[in-house]
């Protein structure tokens, strides 16, 4: 099994989304490596050679599906302290947490989770480990979405 490097956003170049918090975030730590993808089929394939999702978001009414495949891969996360992340996330145990729309914070969490792979390793256990707890054995998060698929093709 290769090693995981590097961190992953997946989502819409939304002011939202928080993409513009990340980008100064990794003008400021340039020695970050964060890959930016749009949702696409490729997405759980990146999930499985990254050591982290970045959910910068600056507005959270529902738990984003991106973070919910973070945990189910083994995943740890670093996003906004704000609404469902701050829920979900919880910071030094399956994820790291900064202040919503601070670049600066960002990026030091940014460093910390790279000169600390072992130790975001070891989160990720903790985040696939809350995903089988939470949401696997709570309902099925697949049949969930295949649900809202084909409300929305309808």
């Amino acid at each position: 099994m290769s090693r995981r490097r590097g961190g992953l956003f997946i989502g819409r170049p939304t002011a939202e989304s928080g993409i513009a918090t990340l980008t100064e975030a990794l003008a400021l730590q340039p020695g970050a490596s964060v890959e930016i993808v749009a949702p696409d089929l490729d997405a759980r394939e990146r999930m499985r050679s990254a050591a982290y999702l970045v959910l910068p978001s600056l507005a959270c009414d529902e738990l984003p599906r991106p973070l919910i495949e973070a945990f189910a891969h083994g995943l740890p996360v670093i996003a906004s302290r704000i609404g469902l992340l701050a829920e979900a996330v919880e910071s030094g145990r399956n994820g790291l947490l900064f202040e919503a729309g601070s670049a600066r914070e960002l990026a030091r969490r940014l460093a910390w989770a790279d000169a600390f792979p072992e130790k975001m390793r070891q989160m990720g256990e903790c985040a696939k480990a809350d995903y089988a707890a939470r949401w696997r054995s709570n309902w099925s998060y697949q049949r969930l979405f295949g649900e809202r698929r084909r409300a929305a093709r309808a």
